[in-house]
């Protein structure tokens, strides 16, 4: 058994664009609340996951987070440190390379950010939570993409061996777990990459140059077990 395909979270993963995860969040904030966020008590806040203790009680969660992934853009941002590198090592292999993104819009919006900055062509495929809706699947929690992506096995004809997950937040690991398949995470804070460690993972880079460096450890692995 071999890797055969690699599945990329987007923001804060393959896309450094923390300002836009800010604005966006803000926009959702004058919605549902009425009021805005500092970025330093923002940034405080999303380090330790706990952005949503900024919310209200009587605020509906699901429709905050809802509407927030359904403006978030890439306006400010641009790609992660060792992007274009990473993605280039990944096609030279000829591994497939897939995107499943935490938001909810439709995956042209995404493809429209790739060809912005060059990336669409090392792509084969995006995926978004706006494809688990329109297809009938099941959110089991707030950004659970357990469901996707055994949608996306099922439709490459994969097995979770030889596939590798690439994530930030702590529900791409859990998502990853529950599908059985390999994660390597992607940290820009020591708080986040202590939380992933704290969940399992073996594997938490700073960079996609990490990122690269690890998936060639699995893969060497791999070949070493044959």
């Amino acid at each position: 058994m071999s890797i055969r395909a690699v599945l990329l979270d987007y923001d804060l993963t393959l896309m450094n664009n923390l300002l836009d995860f800010y604005d966006a969040y803000n926009e959702a904030l004058k919605k549902f609340v009425g009021k805005t966020l500092g970025f330093n008590e923002f940034y405080r806040l999303l380090i330790n996951y706990s952005l949503q203790t900024y919310i209200p009680p009587d605020v509906d969660q699901l429709s905050f987070w809802r509407y927030f992934r359904q403006v978030y853009r890439t306006r400010y941002g641009y790609p992660m440190e060792g992007a274009y590198y990473f993605l280039y090592w990944v096609k030279a292999l000829g591994l497939k390379t897939i995107i499943i993104s935490g938001r909810e819009c439709h995956e042209s919006s995404i493809w429209e950010e790739l060809k912005r900055f060059g990336l669409d062509e090392y792509i084969d495929k995006v995926y978004t939570m706006f494809n688990t809706f329109i297809l009938g699947g099941v959110e089991e929690e707030l950004f659970d993409k357990t469901w996707l992506i055994g949608y996306v096995l099922s439709s490459y004809g994969l097995d979770g061996d030889e596939v590798v997950y690439i994530g930030d937040y702590r529900q791409d690991l859990l998502s990853a777990r529950r599908s059985g398949i390999r994660f390597i995470g992607i940290a820009f804070s020591k708080e986040r990459k202590e939380c992933l460690q704290r969940l399992g993972a073996e594997y938490v880079g700073s960079n996609l140059y990490d990122v690269t460096y690890y998936l060639w450890r699995i893969i060497e692995e791999i070949e070493f077990k044959k």
